[in-house]
This record gives structure tokens, C-alpha cells and sequence, in this order.
């Protein structure tokens, strides 16, 4: 069972979330290294943010740009020498025992978020087509600039309602 965390979990790059997301459930925010952009962090302002970097120079940059932008940032340090499969030191290459005992104090046991919509709802009302439906929603809903399977992922993590949804997408339409 993976774990489910209680805030949003930063991290550098799309490694490092693919890798996580085979043991957390709860939305991974990537800044795509030094490009912490306004979008994100506009995103961020008012969530729980869990911050887990790459214990280097750059995650440590990164890390005081967030701290700067984002008042109580719950920063995770990971042990260098428990991160460093082949030449590369980084939370993709660190030991799964070394993130999870690190996470667990912020880990929800049963969370209870049901998935209440589907992917098939969004084709339905025309989101995953229309980029400037989807990103109408998102902002609507101040869930970020995102692709589809991030909404969907978002959606479902803030329990927003598929009426809710239908509503903000009549909206647009003028209807």
C-alpha cells in the first residue's frame, strides 16, 4: 500500500516523482530544477509543502527559493551517502527505507479521498481537448497550470465535486 502524505511533495525533477509515485500516492509537485517559476509557486502558496531535494548545491538552491517564496515549508534532508546509485547523488538514486522513514511523520494512515472523477468525465465534458478549458478549470479551482492527468489527479486530492466541475465548464461555454 503506498503511502499517503498530508501536504504536497516538492521535489526537483521528473525522475525523482516517477520514482516516488511507486510509493506515494499524494501529489508531487516537480520544479524542474532551478526553474522554481512564478506558476508554481502560486500554486504552492497556501498548500501544505513537504520539500524533498537532492542534498547538493542545486537542491540546496532550490530548497532557499521555495523557504523564500513559501512561508512554513516542511524541509525533508535526505543522507547524501544513502542517495547514490552510480555517479549520480540525488532523491531518484537514494534508498526507498531512507525517503520513507524521512516522510512518516507527515504520512496519513487512511486517507479518505475516493476518486469522484474520471478521466472519462473530463473527455466527456471536453477538458482533456480543449487546453483552454482545462486551464480555465484549473485556475477556477486554483489548482495550477497542469496537463490531464494532473487535473484528474487534482481534482480528485481536493474532492472537488463533478458538479462543481460540469458548472465551471458550462461557464466557459456562456451557458
Amino acid at each position: 500500500m503506498k503511502m499517503h502524505l498530508d501536504g504536497v511533495l516538492v521535489v526537483e525533477g521528473k525522475e525523482d516523482a516517477s520514482y516516488l509515485s511507486n510509493y506515494i500516492s499524494s501529489e508531487i509537485a516537480v520544479v524542474n530544477g532551478y526553474e522554481l517559476d512564478a506558476k508554481t509557486i502560486a500554486y504552492l502558496q497556501g498548500k501544505k509543502v513537504i520539500a524533498l531535494l537532492d542534498p547538493d548545491d542545486a537542491g540546496k538552491a532550490i530548497r532557499n527559493k521555495l523557504n523564500n517564496a513559501i512561508c512554513d515549508v516542511i524541509n525533508i534532508e535526505i543522507d547524501i551517502n544513502k542517495c547514490n546509485r552510480g555517479k549520480k547523488n540525488g532523491v531518484a538514486e537514494c534508498e526507498i527505507s531512507e525517503i520513507i522513514g524521512k516522510l512518516q511523520a507527515f504520512s496519513i494512515k487512511n486517507p479518505e479521498i475516493t476518486p469522484n472523477i474520471t478521466i472519462s468525465d473530463l473527455y466527456n465534458l471536453g477538458i482533456t481537448e480543449n487546453n483552454e478549458l482545462r486551464t480555465h478549470v484549473a485556475k477556477k479551482l486554483n489548482l495550477g497550470i497542469c496537463n490531464n492527468k494532473q487535473l484528474l489527479k487534482r481534482l480528485n486530492l481536493n474532492q472537488v465535486q463533478l458538479e462543481v466541475l460540469k458548472k465551471i465548464v458550462k461557464e466557459y461555454h456562456g451557458n
